[in-house]
């Protein structure tokens, strides 16, 4: 036999087997052959509108089981929040019938807080201001720089935190519209300024100076007009 004819007789034996395999999974009568040829006895799964519910692997239904029921006394003040979260109308509260909610200690004693006014606004009263009073410039860290340009903005820096810090001491004893308005333009300056201090300190790579810039800025943004 040839080369030739034994690579066709390969062939031939590797479709068929190939063709068997394929019948003995895609077809049923086929399966069931081999099963039968196999000796494989395969019990069939019953199908889903069965009615012979024993044949089931999971065994037969047991019976119904007697539970026994606790009665368990009703919290009334839960009932009725539940049902007040349920309801349309919020100020509608039907309570369950049962015993009257209990006193909780603490809760509804002692004088009601102060009705929120538009008057009174965090950080404008003079006692709330004095909390976060910045410091003055003679309290500030003296910064000197080596670098000379640097030096002269930081002077120049702390000549305009005098003049803001003077006019938030006024804006602190007598808050008035006139004293906001120039307070709230100074600050918007001197924030600028410190911004211009930072970006030459970085330039001229002195931290002194960055150190300057943020320390008054800290102390401005305390400032609210």
């Amino acid at each position: 036999m040839t080369a030739r004819n034994k690579k066709i007789l390969w062939w031939i034996v590797g479709a068929t087997v190939a063709a068997i395999i394929l019948l003995y999974i895609f077809c049923p009568p086929v399966h069931k052959w081999g099963n039968a040829l196999l000796g494989r006895n395969e019990k069939e799964l019953p199908k889903p509108d069965t009615t012979m519910v024993n044949e089931y692997e999971f065994g037969t239904p047991v019976e119904e089981l007697e539970v026994e029921t606790i009665d368990v006394p009703r919290d009334s003040l839960l009932d009725s929040l539940m049902m007040a979260d349920s309801i349309m109308g919020a100020a509608e509260v039907k309570p369950i019938d049962g015993p009257p909610p209990t006193h909780i200690e603490g809760f509804g004693e002692g004088p009601l807080p102060p009705t929120p006014s538009t008057k009174v606004v965090p950080g404008r009263t003079q006692e709330d201001m004095q909390l976060v009073t910045p410091m003055a410039t003679a309290d500030l860290e003296p910064f000197v720089s080596e670098n000379v340009a640097v030096n002269n903005k930081i002077k120049a820096c702390r000549a305009s935190y005098n003049k803001l810090m003077a006019v938030y001491k006024e804006f602190a004893k007598m808050p008035t519209a006139a004293l906001q308005e120039q307070g709230a333009k100074l600050k918007e300056a001197m924030l600028n300024e410190l911004t211009q201090l930072m970006n030459l300190a970085k330039t001229k790579n002195d931290d002194i100076g960055m150190e300057a810039a943020a320390e008054m800025r800290r102390e401005v943004n305390k400032m609210q007009f």
